[in-house]
């Protein structure tokens, strides 16, 4: 199930544009790369989550414990406008795997028909949601199984008819692909691309596999503690293998696509006009295998919409987690007979009415900038994981506290975490195409790029000055850190010693 929402199109589809950028070595590099900084982000959560593990999730609730109530309500609502928006994003590369790249009347009928089927199984109730969720996941490993062996059949000449590949295309055009410049910087430039555009796949990966760990594997009390402390002492290895058994499926297909299409063919971008084709369908009908590409496509299809429904599920939840906890309205958790929280779920599926844009532009443009945002909110998570890490550990000192489980490459993977995702936030509004007409206007791009930052922003200084207060500060079972300062000429207000089981209430604000 840890890898059941984060396999779509992202590895499908978006990492043909990737391939088409900075070529099959570039795209292996960047999918082992992004594998490593997964793990890095994993442990990062991982390490709180096991020392005060929550009902609801590492996603909605450490924001709140180590940080201020203003910065955990915006890190909160980051995540679930982050998550709704992988909605929109699998719906319309479902539409570019099926070729529908021109926008009119034809893309606005499959758009209706594939929302109705994301966002109404979400309102099935949750136990049959879940059971059809374990058989999408087990279609997408399938798919990925199949999609691997016949990369690798191909590859080997088991195509009737049809020469030995193996890594011709590494050979010809070439293995790295020069972007935008000539020599080693054009070969850097197109891997740093080839990043960009990769990290589509891992963006919720590590906060995805840690929260299920706490909601699956443990057991929790009403108050959200752990009942067996030989569950909790469990939870960094099955994180670790979780992160391994998904990890290494992308980086082995990563290393399939590059043997199925070349970095040069024009169907990968749709001309250079954004997402196109998966390479591995590419890859079949260069084989002249119509039928298995029809099967490929349809199953790279419901893997699309499969993902879609999942994210949705998500982000609905993520929602309605924040209201049971008391950070958002309390209409958000009214929950319907069958357990589903019909408000938040209708509230995150308008979300999905964003992918008919695609009806008045290109699906590969409309594709192209659902990427970048979605990536930036990616990127900006990570740097709040990575805070919440750094509060964490400073509490911990102050109060001469033990870890419960502490990995040996922290510190220094928290930290390595935050300096990639400020780099690849900052380089995130150069994503571009490889030739022909950019992916739409400049402008737009930069836009998409980086609005996730003042939304963010903006949401974190409406909620501190709706309190009233200058600054507000949450607690947890573990407390947070005393503030002291050197009283010179200003009235400082001790923190209070935090409550026993839970998150603590609210004490005074610090005068400033």
């Amino acid at each position: 199930m840890a890898l059941g929402p984060t396999l779509g199109t992202g590895l499908f589809i978006g990492a043909g544009q990737a391939l088409a950028i900075g070529g099959p070595a570039s795209l292996l590099i960047s999918y082992a790369f992004l594998s490593l900084l997964t793990y890095f982000m994993a442990t990062t959560v991982t390490e709180v989550a096991t020392h005060a593990p929550a009902r609801h999730g590492t996603l909605v609730t450490n924001g709140f414990r180590y940080m201020t109530d203003s910065m955990g309500f915006a890190a909160g609502i980051l995540r679930w406008y982050t998550l709704a928006m992988f909605v929109p994003y699998e719906i319309t590369t479902a539409m570019v795997n099926l070729g529908l790249w021109n926008p009119g009347v034809t893309i606005a009928l499959r758009l209706i028909f594939v929302m109705t089927v994301v966002v109404g199984s979400n309102f099935i109730p949750e136990r049959h949601f879940r059971t059809s969720e374990r058989i999408f996941t087990r279609v997408k490993v399938v798919t990925m199984a199949c999609l691997l062996a016949l990369s690798l059949s191909i590859g080997l000449g088991g195509a009737t008819g049809h020469t030995n590949w193996g890594f011709y295309y590494w050979k010809r055009p070439g293995a790295m692909h020069e972007y935008l410049f000539h020599g080693s910087l054009g070969k850097f430039w197109g891997l740093l691309q080839c990043v960009l555009h990769s990290s589509i796949a891992f963006t919720f990966t590590p906060e995805i596999i840690v929260h299920r760990a706490e909601t699956v594997e443990l057991a929790y009390t009403e108050i959200g503690e752990v009942l067996d402390p030989t569950v909790q002492a469990s939870l960094p290895s099955k994180v670790a293998f979780d992160v391994a058994t998904t990890t290494l499926p992308y980086i082995l297909s990563s290393l399939a696509m590059g043997v199925m299409a070349p970095y040069n063919d024009p169907l990968l971008t749709n001309n250079g006009a954004g997402a196109g084709l998966s390479p591995f369908v590419i890859g079949i009908n260069t084989a002249r295998i119509p039928i298995v590409s029809v099967t490929a496509s349809l199953a790279i299809l419901i893997s699309s919409v499969a993902s879609a429904r999942s994210f949705l599920f998500l982000a609905s939840r993520t929602l309605c987690a924040m209201s049971e906890l008391g950070h958002a309205h309390r209409a958000l958790k009214v929950r319907n007979q069958w357990g589903v929280p019909y408000v938040a779920v209708s509230t995150t599926g308008f979300f999905s009415l964003l992918a008919f844009a695609s009806v008045r532009m290109s699906s590969s443009i409309t594709t192209t900038y659902f990427l970048v945002f979605v990536n930036s909110s990616g990127y900006l998570s990570w740097l709040i994981s990575c805070v919440i890490f750094h509060y964490f550990r400073r509490n911990l000192g102050l109060r001469h506290n033990t870890h419960s489980y502490q990995y040996a490459i922290q510190p220094f993977g928290t930290y390595f975490g935050a300096l990639m995702s400020v780099i690849l936030l900052m380089f995130n509004g150069l994503v571009g195409g490889t030739s022909g007409p950019r992916p739409g206007p400049r402008v737009a791009r930069l836009l998409a790029a980086y609005l996730s930052i003042p939304v963010f922003a903006i949401v974190y200084f409406a909620h501190r000055f709706r309190t009233m207060v200058p600054y507000r500060t949450s607690h947890s079972n573990l407390g947070v850190h005393n503030r002291q300062e050197e009283q010179r000429g200003q009235a400082v207000t001790q923190v209070s010693e935090p409550q026993q089981g839970g998150l603590a209430q609210p004490v005074s604000p610090e005068i400033v």
